[in-house]
C-alpha cells in the first residue's frame, strides 16, 4: 500500500485513491480492522463480512468496475440498524440477548449494494434516548477532542469512530439531535434528514413519528453521498448554493441561553456570512416558542411511543436497563391517553405555520447545540446534573425534529476551551441538499474570515 494514511482520508478521497490505483480496498479495510476492537466505540466488529466485502470491492476496482463512490469504503453502522447475522442491540441489555437479525435493514442493504464495507456496529445511548452519549453497559466513548467530556448522543460511537480514524464515515440516527449533537461535539458534519426520506424499517425504534437516519462525516460532500445512497438515490454532487443567501436567525429558543463560547463562535460565523454579502434576518417566532413548550404540556413523542413499544420489556427487564432511560420513558405512564394525539395535532399546526411564515428564506441559521460538551464524570455521578445537561443539549436540536425538515451541522470554530462549535442550517422538508450546500459554503467563508483576521489581510 502507498504511504497515504487511509484512516485519515474522507470517503471521497478514498474513492479517488481507488480510482487512481493508489490504494486497494482490501488493504484499506485490513488497516482499519487492525485499529478497531470491541469496546466503548464498537459494540461488535464485523471482521468476516468486512473482509468479504472488501475482497469483492478490490476485485471490482482491479477490473475498473467500481459501483460508485462508496465502493470499498469502510463504514460504521449505529447499533440500532439490522445487519444480517448480527444482533441489533441498540445499547440495551435485553435487546442484546435477542437472536441475530435474519436480513439487512433496507438502508443497510442499499449500502451493501453500493459496495460499502461494514466495519461493525457502533455504541449508543440505550434505545437512543439521550443526547449525552452515556451508556453504563456497553461503555461511553471518549469525546475525541477532550476525553473528560461527553461524546454527545445518541450516535456516540458513530461520531467518535469517524473523528478518531476508526471509520471513514458512519450512519447515525436522529430523533432529537442524535446525529447533530455528537457531530458538533466532535468537530464533524452531520445531517438530520427530512422525515421519511430514508426508510427506518429494520431499525430499533424510539419514536415512530420523529426517528430519522442520517450521515456523520468529515465533510459535507461525504455526508451528501452517504445520505443519497441511504435514500436509494444515485449519488450526485452537492447543488450549488444561491449566489446571495437570505437567512433567518430566529431569536426565539435557538439563539437564547447560549454558552458564552458558543455564542461568540456562532456570532462570528454570522459576521462572516454578512461580510460575504448574505442577508440575515433576526426576529422572534411565536411558533417556535409554542413548539418548545409542547413536551412539557403533553410529554415527548419519544417517551409516549417508546412506552407503547417497550412497556412489556420495561416491566420484565427494567432492572437490567439504564435507570435514567427507564425513568424518562415511564414519565409518560400517568399521562392522559389523549396527550399523544393532542401533541401530534399541535405539532402539525405549528410546524405548518412556521414554514409558511418562513417561506421567503433559503434556510434558518442557528447554533447546533447551545452548550459545550459537558464534563462526563459529574453526569455519571449525579442524576440531577445528568437531567439538566441532557435537557440543555437537546433543547435546540429537538426543535429541528419537530419542524420535520433537514438540518445540517458543520464545525465553525473552537470556543475558549478549545472545544468545537457547530453551526446548523435548516430548511423546509425536502431541502436536504440545499441545507448541506449552505452549511459547506458557510464553513468555507468562516475559515476564510478567520485567516483574514489572523493575518490582517
Amino acid at each position: 500500500m502507498s504511504d497515504l494514511d487511509p484512516t485519515r482520508m474522507s470517503a471521497l478521497q478514498l474513492a479517488q485513491a481507488y480510482d487512481d490505483r493508489q490504494l486497494d480496498p482490501l488493504e484499506v479495510t485490513e488497516t482499519y480492522l487492525e485499529r478497531i476492537e470491541v469496546g466503548s466505540v464498537y459494540r461488535l466488529v464485523s471482521a468476516e463480512r468486512a473482509l468479504r466485502q472488501a475482497r469483492e470491492a478490490s476485485e471490482r476496482s482491479a477490473a475498473g468496475a467500481r459501483r460508485g463512490p462508496l465502493d470499498g469504503v469502510p463504514i460504521a453502522i449505529k447499533d440500532l440498524i439490522d445487519t444480517a447475522g448480527e444482533v441489533t442491540g441498540a445499547g440495551s441489555p435485553p435487546l442484546m440477548a435477542r437472536a441475530p437479525a435474519v436480513s439487512d435493514a433496507p438502508v443497510a442493504a442499499r449500502l451493501a449494494a453500493a459496495g460499502a464495507v461494514f466495519l461493525g456496529k457502533t455504541t449508543m445511548t440505550e434505545l437512543a434516548f439521550s443526547g449525552l452519549g452515556i451508556n453504563p453497559f456497553v461503555g461511553t466513548p471518549p469525546n475525541s477532542i477532550d476525553a473528560t467530556r461527553v461524546p454527545g448522543g445518541s450516535s456516540s460511537g458513530s461520531a467518535v469512530a469517524v473523528a478518531t480514524g476508526l471509520a471513514a464515515i458512519a450512519v447515525g440516527s436522529d430523533t432529537g439531535g442524535s446525529v447533530r449533537i455528537p457531530a458538533s461535539f466532535n468537530g464533524l458534519v452531520g445531517l438530520k434528514t427530512t422525515d421519511g426520506w430514508i426508510p427506518t424499517e429494520g431499525t430499533v425504534a424510539l419514536s415512530t413519528t420523529l426517528d430519522t437516519l442520517g450521515p456523520i462525516a468529515r465533510d459535507a460532500d461525504d455526508a451528501w453521498v452517504l445520505a443519497q445512497v441511504m435514500a436509494g438515490a444515485r449519488p450526485r454532487p452537492l447543488p450549488a448554493p444561491p449566489q446571495r443567501w437570505s437567512l433567518l436567525a430566529p431569536s426565539s429558543v435557538f439563539w437564547e441561553s447560549l454558552d458564552v463560547g458558543v455564542a461568540e463562535v456562532c456570532r462570528s460565523a454570522l459576521a462572516a456570512l454578512e461580510e460575504a454579502g448574505h442577508s440575515i434576518t433576526v426576529r422572534p417566532s411565536t411558533e417556535l416558542v409554542e413548539l418548545d413548550g409542547l413536551f412539557e404540556r403533553f410529554g415527548s413523542f419519544a417517551a409516549h411511543e417508546a412506552y407503547g413499544l417497550y412497556r412489556e420489556m420495561l416491566e420484565r427487564d427494567g432492572a437490567s436497563m439504564d435507570p435514567r432511560v427507564v425513568s424518562r420513558i415511564l414519565a409518560v405512564s400517568a399521562r392522559s391517553p389523549g396527550d399523544l394525539e393532542r401533541l401530534s395535532a399541535e405539532r402539525e399546526r405549528l410546524r405548518s405555520a412556521f414554514w409558511q411564515s418562513s417561506s421567503g428564506y433559503h434556510a434558518l441559521v442557528l447554533p447546533t447545540v447551545r452548550v459545550a460538551p459537558p464534563l462526563l464524570a459529574p453526569l455519571v455521578a449525579d442524576d440531577a446534573a445528568y437531567v439538566q445537561a441532557n435537557l440543555a443539549v437537546l433543547r435546540s436540536t429537538t426543535l429541528g425534529n419537530l419542524l420535520g425538515g433537514p438540518v445540517a451541522t458543520v464545525p465553525v470554530g473552537l470556543d475558549g476551551l478549545g472545544l468545537p462549535v457547530g453551526l446548523s442550517f435548516a430548511t423546509a422538508p425536502g431541502g436536504d441538499g440545499q441545507a448541506l450546500a449552505l452549511a459547506k459554503a458557510a464553513q468555507a467563508l468562516v475559515a476564510s474570515r478567520r485567516l483574514r483576521l489572523r493575518f490582517g489581510w
